[in-house]
């Protein structure tokens, strides 16, 4: 079977190809021409196999058109392999899975196989992305192509899918259904046994009409192979420290420090969060001056796209005032909610920086009371801004 018939039975008749591999239906659509016509464009799961799995697919039949001219291997070894920063990526069994199932349940990976096929997956920002290679029993480069997908189970779907499309001419043929294997006859017929030869019909019964044969058993509908969902990605633990500027509970802008520690997944994370305002000097009426400073501690779910995310802020704590002339202190409740907003920058697999803006409404105000009748009030609505260092492990 030549490239191009395989090609069309891989992708229909609507399949063409181009002398870039680059310029692929299926890495461009500035044509504007469907790849497919017909049922399969009313498959959303076909299509995507389809658009993952051309490029490579391509690529193998034109770098090495005579690939299939030999005999095809029994199968290929695989070898896969997750980057650091991927730990909560699916493991090998499950793509192994995926692969299977769009195969009747058959996994063409064995551990004797003539071809090789190499499967990196590495973090690449606030993205994953997948390296797909395949070789020759001789170690020639048959076919690269690379997909990426800001979630890693998804991107690991699609690896099995483009897999699939190109493991499925190293299979056997299955025989045809219901036929059996035939063998040309070594002798004569046996005699019938005994209780198959029908006894003798007496003179003057009625003749007896043919005998009925037994119906053939009619072959259940094999049911199809449900693709299994990739395994959800485990949390991570991180840790982060950063500096703010809060504006709102104190009577003036102050500086302060904040620490982070939660889980985070792909799209979400839960933290909680301790934030201390270093202390400032006010003054609620002429000749007294007294230092105010905040603690207080917040829980922070956030929902995570690409290098943006937004959280909601529950946030308890007080608000200490000194006074400089005797050195009393005293403690006053603080409470808040109120929304974030944040900017997520990858630095490296394991460390991001985050600028974030807070806005707070406050619940639960402290209130500054003199015996002269002055005084201050923490405002109604609070900001902050702040910068951190991020670490996942």
């Amino acid at each position: 079977m030549s490239p191009i018939h395989l090609a069309h039975r891989f992708f229909g008749s609507g399949a063409r190809f181009r002398n870039n591999p680059g310029d692929l239906p299926g890495n461009s659509r500035d044509d504007g021409a469907p790849l497919m016509s017909g049922p399969f464009l009313a498959c959303n799961r076909i299509r995507r196999m389809k658009r993952a799995a051309l490029p490579l697919a391509a690529s193998l039949f034109l770098t090495a058109p005579m690939a299939f001219a030999q005999v095809a291997p029994r199968g290929a070894r695989l070898s896969y392999t997750r980057s650091p920063g991927t730990e909560g990526c699916p493991e090998e069994p499950s793509l192994r899975e995926i692969v299977a199932s769009q195969l009747g349940g058959v996994d063409p990976f064995v551990r004797d196989g003539a071809w090789r096929v190499e499967v990196v997956v590495q973090r690449r920002g606030p993205a994953f992305r997948g390296e797909i290679a395949l070789h020759d029993r001789d170690g020639r480069a048959l076919g690269r192509q690379e997909l990426s997908s800001p979630i890693c189970g998804v991107l690991v779907g699609d690896i099995g899918l483009a897999l699939s499309a190109v493991m499925r001419p190293l299979l056997p043929p299955r025989p045809a259904p219901g036929s059996a294997p035939t063998s040309p006859p070594s002798g004569p017929p046996p005699p019938p046994a005994p209780g198959d030869v029908a006894p003798p019909v007496p003179p003057g019964a009625p003749p007896r009409g043919p005998a009925s044969k037994p119906s053939d058993p009619v072959a259940a509908p094999a049911r199809p192979v449900r693709r299994p969902r990739p395994p959800p990605d485990r949390p991570r633990l991180q840790l982060g420290a950063g500096v703010l500027l809060g504006a709102g509970v104190a009577p003036s802008v102050a500086v302060g420090f904040s620490g982070v520690a939660g889980a985070r997944w792909e799209r979400f994370s839960l933290s909680l969060e301790a934030r201390g305002d270093l202390p400032i000097d006010a003054e609620p009426y002429r000749g007294r001056i007294v230092e105010v400073s905040g603690l207080s501690g917040s829980l922070v779910p956030c929902g995570h796209t690409d290098w943006f995310f937004g959280c909601a802020l529950a946030m308890a704590g007080g608000v200490w005032q000194v006074r400089a002339s005797t050195g009393r202190e005293f403690a006053l409740p603080y409470a808040a909610l109120g929304l974030r907003a944040g900017l997520e920058v990858p630095l490296s697999a394991r460390l991001a920086g985050q600028l974030t803006g807070d806005l707070l409404i406050n619940t639960v105000r402290p209130v500054h009371r003199s015996p002269y009748g002055a005084g201050w009030k923490t405002a109604p609505i609070s900001q902050a801004v702040a910068l951190r260092l991020i670490a996942l492990f």
